[in-house]
């Protein structure tokens, strides 16, 4: 699905033919802002950049602005706002890093600008400047005005199932396909993933639960062993993922070959739900980079003290 986003933009770059402006969009699932990743770094990279970012927060560059709906005292809900839209473009049309290099700006949920916003857009839509990409996303198209979708070129982005997900992820690794379809939006992701490293990590949280479910004090130890800062983000996922499995129905069986594993925790009845909770502010925590160690040592004590 991404090669197919790339081969669209490097063929209009290609043949000269690259519009001043598209809509990205898709149903409610729909890895939109990866396929705009994709796009601009195919940009970029024919302009000359050594791309080393791998989603659009990490992005850096001089010649990309990203708007996205901010929310003040008197909003009722997020909204693109006329003055982000007027920054944005003033700064992109006054500096370059390369000469006749592509300037892009991205407008996250463009259906939520008010009308401000969308007239000084539209300025810039109707009346394309050089060098200047416009680049929307939308979940919800049909809020999107009139105006924008007529004067941009539209690209429709299919949410894969995860059925079809996981029959995709299957010539990938067969063992582990369908958790790999939980923790990651698509194959392109997977085949960028360190698959030793993956099983690895996956294998040994497997066997830390199976052993402490007739010792729980050696849980803690080998945990602390195996989740280090470097694959923190690949241990937390699959964590996570394995407590929400013990959470939810058994009809929906994400690992498959661990059914007894989790029943014996589901029979546990530990709360998995405030567990989750505190695992996902552990990442965020983690992320920001409040203390690695610190996060590390207050998860592992409290899944000590619940299992």
């Amino acid at each position: 699905m991404f090669k197919l986003t790339s081969n669209i933009i490097q063929n209009a770059i290609d043949h000269n033919k690259l519009s001043h402006a598209y809509l990205f969009y898709g149903d409610k699932g729909a890895d939109i802002e990866k396929h705009i990743l994709i796009a601009i770094k195919t940009i970029m990279q024919n302009c000359g950049f050594d791309i080393n970012f791998n989603n659009l927060k990490e992005a850096n560059y001089i010649d990309l602005k990203i708007i996205e709906p901010t929310k003040s005292d008197v909003d009722k809900q997020p909204q693109i706002k006329k003055e982000d839209v007027d920054q944005a473009i003033v700064s992109l049309l006054e500096t370059s890093l390369v000469k006749n290099a592509k300037k892009i700006l991205y407008i996250k949920d463009v259906n939520l600008g008010n009308k401000y916003s969308l007239n000084r857009l539209l300025k810039f839509v109707e009346e394309p400047t050089d060098n200047l990409i416009i680049f929307m996303s939308t979940n919800n198209f049909d809020n999107v005005i009139s105006t924008i979708k007529s004067r941009t070129q539209n690209i429709f982005i299919k949410h894969e199932s995860l059925k079809e997900k996981r029959e995709s992820f299957k010539n990938v690794d067969l063992r582990h396909y369908a958790i790999l379809a939980n923790l990651f939006a698509n194959i392109d992701q997977v085949k960028e993933l360190n698959l030793k490293e993956f099983n690895n990590i996956y294998e040994n949280i497997i066997t830390t639960f199976k052993d402490g479910s007739k010792n729980k004090y050696l849980i803690k130890n080998r945990l602390n062993k195996i989740w280090t800062k470097q694959n923190s983000d690949l241990f937390l996922d699959i964590i996570q993922l394995f407590f929400y499995q013990v959470m939810i129905d058994n009809n929906n069986l994400i690992f498959a070959n661990e059914k007894e594993l989790i029943n014996f925790y589901k029979n546990k009845k530990i709360n998995a739900f405030d567990l989750l909770i505190l695992i996902d502010q552990a990442k965020k925590n983690i992320a920001r980079y409040t203390i690695f160690n610190l996060q590390k040592i207050n998860l592992l004590n409290y899944l000590e003290e619940i299992l």
